[in-house]
Formats: structure tokens, sequence, C-alpha cells
């Protein structure tokens, strides 16, 4: 129960990232009224789940999964590195809306969920740059560091990387 808070409480941290602009606000609808019609759309689906999931105490606010990652959205970095966390976040709700779709109970609850799984691939979709390079940052990070073969292959390229990071 206590994670199906934390996704309501997620999704409303998607909210908060919808609503930011800055380097990645050209990835998001170009009118001040698109965005706030999308938003009002997204409230009405949401705040439905919120009560059937009991998360509109006090006690719950502030409390989110990513909650902790969403000041990197507003820091200096990248706007490769801030494009990379929003895609990730998008993956791990996108992720816990399907898990909590299949243990909802009754229909209504299912739809809602699903409404907000839609928003949540539109917004996926338009970082698939930034999911072909999580795939190849998952690809570096699983090459076998003590294997000779990849430890010789490193020493070879390491002047290309080297120029290349300089």
């Amino acid at each position: 129960m206590y994670c199906w808070l934390n996704m309501v409480h997620l999704i409303c941290a998607l909210l908060l990232i919808v609503s930011l602009q800055g380097t990645v606000g050209a990835r998001l609808p170009q009118s001040q009224n698109d965005k706030e019609q999308m938003l009002k759309n997204l409230r009405e689906k949401i705040e439905p789940l919120q009560k059937h999931y009991h998360t509109t105490d006090k006690e719950w606010f502030g409390k989110s999964v990513l909650l902790s990652h969403l000041h990197q959205l507003n820091s200096k970095a990248s706007c490769t590195c801030q494009s990379l966390l929003l895609d990730r976040m998008l993956n791990i709700t996108e992720t816990i809306l399907q898990d909590l779709r299949g243990k909802a109970e009754n229909e209504e609850t299912k739809t809602r969920l699903t409404d907000v799984m839609t928003e949540v691939k539109i917004l996926r979709h338009k970082y698939s740059e930034e999911q072909k390079v999580w795939r190849e940052l998952q690809d570096i990070h699983s090459v076998e560091v003590k294997n000779g073969t990849n430890q010789k292959g490193a020493l070879n390229s390491f002047l290309i990387l080297y120029d290349l990071a300089y």
C-alpha cells in the first residue's frame, strides 16, 4: 500500500516536471494554453486516484519515490543530463502505474490509471534519444572490467577516449 501511495505522489511530481520550463521546455506543449489544459486534464485524472489511494492527507505531502531527484532538474546540469533524468523518471513511473493497474480492484481506477499511463507514454516518446543513451550506458556499465581482452581494448582505445573527453 505504501508503494501505491508513493506512486500517486510520483505522479504529482511528474505534474511538476511537466510544468517546468527551461532547456527542455521546447519538448513540452508550445503554447501556455496547451500546457494549462494538459495540466488541468491530468489533475482531473490524478485527484480521484489520490482520493482512492488515500494520499491527500498532510502526512503524504512531499513524499515521493523520485522527489529527492527532482532538484537535479533545476540544477546547472546539461540539457542532456536533465532529459536523461526525466526519461528515467518517466520510465519508473510507467512501471509503477502498470503494476498499480494490474492490482486495481475496480474498472474506474483501472481506466484512470490507463489514462495517466497514456500521458506518460506520450511524454516518454519525446525522449527516444535519451532512451538510446540509457541503453548505451547500461551496455557500458555491463563491461567486464577484469576481463583481459576488455582491459587491453580499453588501453588501446584510451587515446581516442582522452581526445574526445578532453
